[in-house]
């Protein structure tokens, strides 16, 4: 199945001195290309989150398959929380490139995968949520991972695109804005499978110590 990929990058990083996570390197690489290579077999990706992004965003484009669209865009307003991220990623795909030929070929992929940009190892949650959406059980209409401990793992899942328009048009109601909105609010009218992934490493990076645990250097300027 063709999918689109909307990657959450734009966190505050209030714990980490404001640092920006997504550029945290880990392995030799920032956790966001860890997330851009995750999904690199996505028809187009979003990565939602500030301009410092732009740089990450553009390596990654040196390489990335020659039909894959890549744009960065960001939530209105800035740290609106998860929900109004992946709205804001999915209306930036839906609107398409301002190439009118590219406009042509711009059709939208039946399935969405949302990955949070600070996760250690993204590919295999991204092959998991792949592998469960080949055969989907009559009415699943999204696909959320849970960790060893069974938390839901909401901002690392799969949706059916029109589902998910229609999630986000639901959600926003009755302000018309998903501003602090949590995942779960805008999953609440999905049908959703529970995904056991107990293999998979959810370990958020919030602070000096997470990070020093994993052997991810915060620079003493943050």
């Amino acid at each position: 199945m063709k999918f689109d990929a909307i990657i959450v990058a734009g966190g505050r990083g209030s714990r980490l001195g404001g640092v920006s996570k997504p550029l945290l390197e880990h392995r030799g690489e920032t956790l966001l290309e860890h997330s851009l290579n995750a999904v690199r077999d996505a028809q187009a990706i979003a990565v939602v989150g500030g301009h410092a992004l732009a740089e990450v965003v553009t390596k990654y484009m040196e390489t990335a398959p020659d039909s894959q669209r890549v744009l960065i865009t960001r939530e209105y307003p800035s740290y609106a929380g998860p929900a109004a991220a992946v709205a804001a990623g999915r209306t930036a795909l839906d609107d398409g490139p301002d190439d009118e030929s590219a406009q042509q070929q711009n059709v939208a992929s039946e399935l969405t995968v949302v990955l949070a940009s600070d996760l250690l190892d993204p590919g295999p949650v991204v092959a998991a949520l792949l592998h469960a959406t080949r055969h989907p059980a009559d009415g699943i209409e999204a696909w959320v991972p849970q960790d060893g401990s069974g938390v839901l793992q909401t901002l690392s899942c799969a949706v059916l695109t029109e589902p998910l328009r229609q999630a986000i048009d639901q959600a926003a109601e009755p302000r018309g804005s998903l501003e602090n909105a949590s995942m779960m609010r805008l999953l609440a009218t999905v049908q959703m499978e529970r995904l056991k992934v107990p293999d998979a490493d959810f370990s958020d990076i919030d602070t000096p110590g997470d990070a020093g645990r994993h052997g991810i250097a915060v620079a003493n300027d943050h």
